[in-house]
């Protein structure tokens, strides 16, 4: 007969090393899902605009001029999108873009949920229809997507 018994359980030494993976793997997936997150929660102020710009052609077809007060009871326009993480205006007139005929609406991100550390720092929504993003918020760009 053999004198060595047999071991059915798990080393301290085993279980540190799983829990050293485990770690590891979270520290690098981690960031990438909050920032697969943020990307997602862009639609939120896409939206907004799309609905503030709805609703300013129809305060346009009734008053046949654009507002620049977008809280008013009319168009009443929330300066916040709908679940929060932008916060939404309209730029003042000027003369290339007179109240009478355009209005171009921002949408900024907020620090709400860390939204502000997106990598896009801004949309824009124009009365023809030109969207616009801004990487760094002072150089816009053509369109609402990024390319990496």
């Amino acid at each position: 007969m053999s004198s060595l018994k047999r071991s059915y359980g798990v080393t301290l030494i085993e279980l540190m090393i799983v829990v050293v993976v485990i770690a590891i793997l979270s520290a690098i997936a981690y960031p990438a899902y909050l920032d697969s997150v943020r990307k997602s929660r862009r639609s939120d102020g896409q939206s907004a605009l799309m609905d503030a710009a709805q609703s300013l052609e129809v305060f346009y077809s009734r008053n046949a001029t654009y507002t620049t007060d977008l809280t008013a009871p009319n168009p009443d326009i929330s300066n916040t999108s709908a679940e929060g993480y932008y916060a939404i205006s309209i730029l003042g007139a000027t003369g290339g873009c007179p109240v009478t005929t355009c209005y171009v609406l921002n949408a900024a991100p907020r620090s709400f949920r860390g939204q502000d550390n997106d990598d896009i720092k801004g949309l824009r929504l124009f009365s023809n229809g030109t969207k616009q993003h801004t990487l760094d918020g002072s150089t816009w760009s053509n369109g609402w997507d990024v390319a990496y």
